[in-house]
């Protein structure tokens, strides 16, 4: 199993909320090697502004995400993302470098260019051992994904 950031990124938040019930589900069957340490969800908006999405009625991962997660949001917001960030749970201090340096190279400025006006994206720090069933869950939803080794 691998420690990985894990973003799904979907046309709508319905689909978001779907597929982040799934994923969170799969830590529940005892078949499948999968383990979320934490998770957070966003929404960018037409304006470009990054939203952090949690419903009482529909709770994901409660109200902290881990520090990866918060950090990665802030860093997939750009320049103005560290107040969105910091909100989902980058308590940490984790700045863009820091969040960069712990993933691929490369990895956050890929999806942040990929994430359009619009978009909702599950953000998962998971152990994840086979990635079929995650994305299966993606795909059946109509999202793309993206993942990273976390070093």
């Amino acid at each position: 199993m691998s420690d990985r950031a894990i973003i799904a990124v979907f046309p709508s938040a319905n689909s978001a909320y779907d597929a982040a019930s799934a994923i969170r589900n799969l830590a529940d069957d005892k078949l499948i090697d999968f383990k979320v340490a934490s998770g957070a969800m966003f929404k960018k908006d037409e304006k470009g502004n990054v939203i952090p999405l949690e419903e009482k009625n529909r709770p994901l991962w409660g109200t902290m995400a881990g520090a990866v997660s918060g950090g990665l949001i802030g860093a997939l917001a750009g320049p103005a993302g560290a107040a969105a960030g910091a909100t989902v749970g980058a308590t940490a201090g984790l700045t863009r470098d820091a969040v960069v340096s712990s993933l691929d190279r490369g990895f956050v400025d890929k999806v942040a260019a990929e994430l359009k006006p619009g978009d909702t994206a599950v953000v998962v720090e998971a152990n994840e051992g086979s990635t079929s069933p995650v994305d299966s869950i993606v795909r059946s939803n109509g999202g793309r994904i993206y993942r990273s080794d976390l070093h």
